[in-house]
């Protein structure tokens, strides 16, 4: 999945409260029928959880300790607990390129 695409989903995904509607609003979407996904639904689905996770909850999704995650995205610890700890806001577009990620491992 390109990350233009992914982008208008996760941002979509943000807006909306409920998983169910995102769905229906997305399932049918001719991009995703191009992409000749097995599963729209599913993949919608983990769109939507991604896209309300926050940074410790992609870092333990990824199962990594701080130091690990700090060192494999080349982020500061003391960073990453000000961020985790709610002492500073984590920047949208770092959190939308984790997400990225996470939707590109899924995918594979």
């Amino acid at each position: 999945m390109n990350f233009k695409l992914f982008s208008e989903l996760y941002d979509e995904a943000k807006k909306c409260e409920n998983v169910d509607s995102f769905i229906d609003n997305r399932e049918n979407m001719s991009e995703l029928k191009n992409m000749q996904i097995d599963n729209a639904v599913l993949l919608l689905r983990f769109i939507y959880e991604v896209a309300h996770m926050g940074i410790k909850d992609i870092r333990e999704y990824l199962g990594l300790p701080r130091p690990n995650f700090c060192e494999r995205y080349e982020i500061k610890l003391r960073t990453l607990e000000d961020w985790e700890y709610g002492k500073n806001p984590v920047p949208q577009h770092l959190t939308k390129l984790l997400s990225y990620t996470l939707v590109e491992d899924f995918m594979s």
